[in-house]
């Protein structure tokens, strides 16, 4: 219901005579033409629909900044984030500012919404943020949560209302509802994400932390017991325990038959910090063609000139010995290369092998050592080789792989079935993991029952499913851990999981962590043994006492999230209009293949909770069909092109999803998306989907959610931000408009929130990306946009405006005076570095960049200007010296052409670099005219702007201008410090 002061809102009969008269105007009126006369503008539109509902604090402002901090904390020791692996989970401190931010009125001020928050506590002298604080371990005080619920009755007519995320996945949207105390319901279509989220909000709801006791009690069951039965396969000897063994999978040199092991590094220990200088540590493979293998010594010593060991007999070079590289392998008995093609052959026909090369092991509570493998470790690796032969059918998970877009590379390997991503150990490992879970359920249904064969109460038996529950999750990790896709980091001596990346990716060489005690209880420790922390996150009682079973009822706990598995496009449990806010965050077109990747999860996780969770792993592999993503693999040999039908799936079901959205979302209600996404197309697809769905966007934010150091991110130029697209039902009424009268409004408030935006840190591509909100604010205030003709139009056009006037507003800024005189190819090349801040980027951006900017032909800025190369959807921006040998300018005198700006900058650094000689860069500006020229001397400035300070670039113009007191003149010297690096 809506409070009294909606009511009285709704009665205002000013704005809602004169869009009543408006509108009537225009339906007496049958021509499409007069009705462009008469229908009320976007900005009346805009102004009679705020008068009709309460204005949130999303819709008037949003903390960027200290946003932008908060997030960056959210890296490690969360045991939030330790439950499971889940791709592109957005940090707790921006969900949960998006469901505050959703729910609360805008007369909320700045302050007291930190408060809310968490990140200035209540009572401070100066009201100020706490420097300290890390918003994500921060439970939210029970003074926040009464305040926020008597804001919550004031706004919606209730005290607790109801949160919906329907696209779920790792949950942290509905975690941090249910810190609120609010009322949620979350689902996702995926069962390791429904499962993970039970982890992570029910079970420490339900129980409390009390269930540490049994958590605890159980995991050293586990681990106590696989001890036992695997310490044969991993012998240790006196006084030293193995942590990790280093293998390289192995092919067949087809020349001499020599057994090659493939390792793109020999590295074991190579730490920067200058106290591990001494330290560093590397195998070194020894050629031994008498008995068709190599062997392996071990080179440990001080850093010596580059990436070198010094010992008392050499200087060895790790990298100089590597024995395969981007594919291409190298016999190291005979010299030979065995190409991509026969190590691949060789793959799929079965014939990869293992050789292990090196063991890192301590010695008491010692620092981590070294050594070459010994004959003990080799006859315990051929025990485990024997043992998985027989009485394991039922456990290993010998499922076939699904043929799609993140496994294709599996299978090219010959990775078929997801029990080959193992070597014969970790299989041998992994597999009695799962006995001994199987075998711990009994003993748990039984311990709790206290009678053997007695039926469990439903308060037992949830309680024995989550004991179970973390017992499956320390599994997966353990997963994640050992196996062939995981890889060793020398930098910190350690591994990193496999689904560090948003792939599987075999590896050439691969840790296998010991399996006999200390892999379980280093998964275990990341959370099971921190539970309690997950409870004290969510507020949940303390009580150590386990046998209480069930205190929910007679707690002040908020209401338990509803938790199930269904897609988004049938939310059939849900009554219509009963949803008072929904905040998600949906898949990212074809970004994250959710389905496949968590294939390799699944098939383990079966192997435990599918008596547990019966309707949840009732198939051998996760649902593809039902997924929304865009996912080619899908419709192969269909007619049509992948791609194309791909996406017409996508929008589809993202078209139902929202129409779903829009059916349970009270009138009055909200919906903030979370979109993360560079491609265009995708933000069309999204943007039309919600149009279409009846919906219109109010506001729109843009956080940076992405943490730079994970590996799909590092050295790519990958979206830093997560934009906010804050959404409300569309009059039903809303009118048509022409696209030609709403261009300059879009121009208009684009440029006018970049200003906005740049205030928050907003920059680069995500600048470009950021002002897709304001103009779908635009956009989606009527429906349908036609063109000139009559014809619909898709928000793909409004984008293009947007990424226009942004364009024209960041050059404009970097000018700083007159941009005539600038050419578009001297434009383009400028604000590439300017938004990419990357020598390397998606074509596709290069492609929009050029339209935006206009003048050339896209096509020819590699095989006209050679401005780029091309290749695999990927462009990079070449260099001054490459481009000269490409002929792409001239350095001759005579054969010089200034006709392009960027050709000039370049010939002068390219003249610079070959010589090092600031005269010879004098005489020809001199003898060329560029001396004279205003326009080059001002894209000098602008490049030492957004040149990055590590490109050769910028060293060469820095060092021109400190060098040439004519360039010094009149480059702005204050200039340089604002050069992005």
């Amino acid at each position: 219901m809506k409070s009294q002061e909606n009511k009285v809102n709704i009665e205002k009969p000013t704005p809602i005579k004169m869009l009543d008269e408006r509108v009537q105007r225009g339906n007496d009126n049958n021509s499409v033409d007069s009705s462009r006369q008469t229908q009320p503008s976007i900005e009346e539109i805009i102004l009679i629909k705020s008068s009709l509902r309460t204005q949130l604090f999303i819709e008037k402002i949003m903390p960027v900044k200290m946003l932008n901090e908060q997030v960056q904390y959210e890296n490690g020791g969360n045991p939030f984030k330790g439950l499971h692996r889940w791709y592109s989970r957005k940090p707790l401190s921006f969900s949960r500012a998006s469901i505050l931010a959703s729910l609360l009125p805008a007369d909320v001020t700045k302050e007291e919404f930190a408060q809310l928050l968490g990140i200035v506590p209540f009572g401070s002298a100066q009201g100020k943020p706490n420097g300290d604080t890390k918003l994500y371990k921060t439970t939210p005080s029970d003074v926040a949560k009464e305040k926020v619920h008597a804001l919550c009755e004031k706004t919606w007519g209730k005290s607790n209302p109801v949160v919906l995320d329907a696209f779920a996945g790792g949950g942290s949207i509905p975690f941090e509802a249910a810190r609120y105390g609010l009322n949620v319901i979350a689902s996702d279509l995926n069962p390791v994400a429904v499962v993970t989220m039970k982890a992570a909000m029910e079970y420490p709801l339900k129980f409390g932390a009390g269930l540490q006791v049994d958590i605890d009690k159980w995991v050293k069951w586990v681990g106590d017991e696989a001890e036992t039965r695997l310490a044969e396969f991993f012998p240790n000897p006196d006084g030293e325990t193995a942590q990790n063994y280093l293998w390289a999978h192995t092919v067949v040199c087809p020349c001499c038959e020599s057994i090659v092991p493939l390792s793109p590094n020999w590295w074991l220990y190579k730490r920067p910090e200058k106290q591990n200088l001494q330290k560093w540590c590397a195998v070194k493979p020894i050629p031994n063609p008498q008995q068709k293998r190599v062997d392996f010594e071990l080179v440990k010593g001080v850093k010596g000139s580059g990436a070198t060991i010094v010992t008392e007999d050499e200087e060895y070079d790790p990298d100089t010995t590597v024995s395969i590289a981007r594919g291409v392998g190298k016999c190291p008995n005979c010299s030979s290369v065995i190409e991509d093609d026969v190590i691949k052959a060789q793959a799929q026909a079965g014939k990869f092998g293992h050789q292990l090369y090196a063991v890192a092991y301590k010695r008491g509570k010692g620092s981590l050592e070294f050594r070459i493998p010994t004959d003990a470790d080799l006859a315990g690796v051929a025990k485990a080789e024997e043992a998985i032969k027989n009485g394991w059918e039922n456990l290993i998970p010998d499922v076939e792989v699904y043929a799609g877009l993140k496994t294709d590379e599996l299978l090219r390997y010959g990775i078929d079935r997801w029990s080959k991503l193992f070597n014969p150990r970790q299989l041998l490992t992994l597999v009695t993991y799962v006995d001994i879970i199987q075998q711990a359920k009994a003993k748990i249904r039984l311990a709790l029952s206290g009678v053997e064969g007695a039926e469990l109460g439903k308060d037992e038996l949830d309680r024995a499913n989550a004991i179970i529950t973390y017992l499956a999750l320390v599994l997966d990790r353990s997963v994640d851990t050992n196996c062939r896709l995981s890889c060793w980091d020398s930098s910190r001596a350690g591994f990193k999981r496999a689904s560090t990346q948003h792939a599987l990716n075999l590896m050439w060489n691969y840790p296998e962590t010991n399996g006999a005690g200390e892999l379980w209880k280093l998964c275990a420790d990341v959370f099971a043994s921190d539970y309690h922390t997950l409870c004290t996150y969510l507020g949940a009682p303390s009580t150590t006492n386990p046998t209480i079973p069930n205190f929910q009822e007679n707690s002040l706990l908020p209401p338990l999230p509803q938790i199930s598995q269904s897609t988004a496009d049938s939310l059939f449990h849900i009554p219509d209009n009963s949803v008072d806010a929904i905040i998600t965050d949906p898949p990212y077109y074809g970004t994250i293949q959710y389905a496949e990747l968590s294939d390799f999860f699944y098939v383990w996780m079966k192997r435990v909770l599918d008596d547990v969770y019966p309707e949840l792993f009732y198939s051998e592999l996760t649902d593809k069909d039902r997924e929304a993503v865009a996912n080619p693999s899908r419709f192969r040999n269909m007619g049509e092109k992948p791609e194309k039908l791909a996406q017409l799936d996508y929008e589809a079901k993202m078209l139902l999803a929202f129409n779903e959205y829009h059916r349970v979302l009270r009138p009055d209600g909200v919906m903030t998306v979370q979109f993360n996404h560079k491609d265009p197309g995708a933000w069309d697809v999204l943007a039309k989907s919600l149009i279409d769905g009846g919906f219109e966007i109010t506001a729109s934010w843009s956080v940076s959610t992405e943490n730079p150091q994970n590996l799909h991110q590092a050295k790519k130029n990958s979206v830093a931000s997560t934009v906010l697209l804050v959404c409300r039902k569309r009059d039903p009424d809303a009118g048509l408009a022409w696209w030609d009268d709403l261009r300059p409004q879009v121009v208009n408030i684009v440029e006018a929130r970049a200003v906005e935006f740049e205030a928050n840190d907003i920059t680069g591509i995500d600048l470009y990306l950021s002002a897709f909100g304001p103009a779908l604010n635009v956009f989606s205030s009527a429906y349908p946009i036609l063109d000139s003709s009559g014809e619909p139009v898709r928000p793909e056009v409004a984008f293009a405006e947007a990424r226009r006037a942004i364009a024209n507003y960041r050059f404009r800024k970097l000018v700083q005076t007159d941009t005539a005189g600038f050419d578009p190819l001297t434009q383009w090349y400028l604000l590439a570095w300017d938004a990419f801040k990357a020598r390397e980027f998606v074509f596709d951006e290069a492609r929009q960049l050029a339209l935006a900017i206009g003048g050339f032909n896209v096509e020819d800025l590699s095989k006209v200007y050679k401005l780029i190369t091309s290749t695999g959807g990927m462009c990079k921006l070449l260099t001054p010296k490459e481009r000269l040998k490409k002929r792409a300018f001239s350095v001759e005198e005579s054969d010089f052409s200034s006709l392009y700006l960027v050709d000039s900058l370049h010939a002068l650094i390219a003249i610079y670099e070959e010589e090092h000689n600031p005269q010879l860069v004098r005489r020809f500006m001199q003898n060329t005219g560029l001396m004279e020229s205003d326009a080059l001397m001002k894209t000098m400035e602008i490049a030492l702007k957004v040149f990055p300070t590590s490109t050769s670039e910028y060293d060469a113009l820095v060092s021109l201008r400190l060098a040439m007191d004519e360039i010094k003149a009149k480059v702005v010297v204050e200039q340089l410090s604002l050069s992005y690096g």
